[in-house]
């Protein structure tokens, strides 16, 4: 998100090009984050985004209020959430229900130069949407972490757009990351040899 408000990849590139591109960055204080989920990785995402003075509302397929209030998030509808946020970030496990989520019709909703974000699941974004989306100037900017097919292919249109922020599906992929994640394996298969199996995903 901070990289893509900063316009960092795209004004790296044209000075690497040679050409002193000015463009405006996009001040994300007082602006408003929109959720879409509101597990473990979106409640962060929230406490961050609240730090910076952000206002933050969340979607979630099981919303409640002790949630929300936990949270620190209001819940509202996707498309009053869509519709709201100056960036949209996709937090949701991959399901049947989450697949093709968020399609044309969503990112429709999206106040134009809103920015999206996934660092979810490829899936569950329309890539050709996307694209599309990015080209009519309907999105300012797309920060991008995992796709359809990995590794994205060398001619996948998204790579020709340019307010976008591009990562190998590897968010997470730091020293301490790894070892939150390691050791979040070995903590479940205690917990399952112990009788109480735990992060069930059915």
């Amino acid at each position: 998100m901070l990289a893509l408000a900063k316009r960092a990849w795209f004004q790296t590139s044209e000075l690497k090009s040679g050409r002193w591109t000015s463009q405006d960055n996009v001040y994300l204080r007082g602006k408003t984050l929109g959720l879409v989920g509101a597990g473990n990785i979106a409640a962060e995402l929230a406490r961050l985004g609240k730090a910076i003075g952000m206002e933050v509302l969340a979607w979630t397929f099981h919303p409640a209020p002790e949630r929300a209030a936990r949270l620190g998030v209001t819940f509202v509808s996707l498309k009053e959430m869509m519709s709201r946020s100056d960036v949209v970030s996709l937090h949701v496990k991959l399901t049947s229900e989450s697949r093709g989520l968020i399609g044309v019709e969503q990112i429709g909703w999206m106040k134009r130069g809103a920015m999206l974000i996934n660092t979810a699941r490829g899936p569950i974004l329309d890539s050709k949407a996307l694209v599309d989306a990015l080209n009519s100037g309907q999105l300012g900017g797309a920060g991008i972490d995992v796709f359809d097919a990995e590794p994205i292919a060398a001619d996948h249109p998204l790579l020709a757009c340019q307010q976008v922020v591009l990562t190998p599906h590897n968010a997470d992929q730091t020293p301490e990351g790894m070892e939150l994640l390691n050791a979040g394996v070995v903590d479940n298969v205690i917990a399952f040899l112990q009788g109480h199996s735990r992060n069930r995903v059915v």
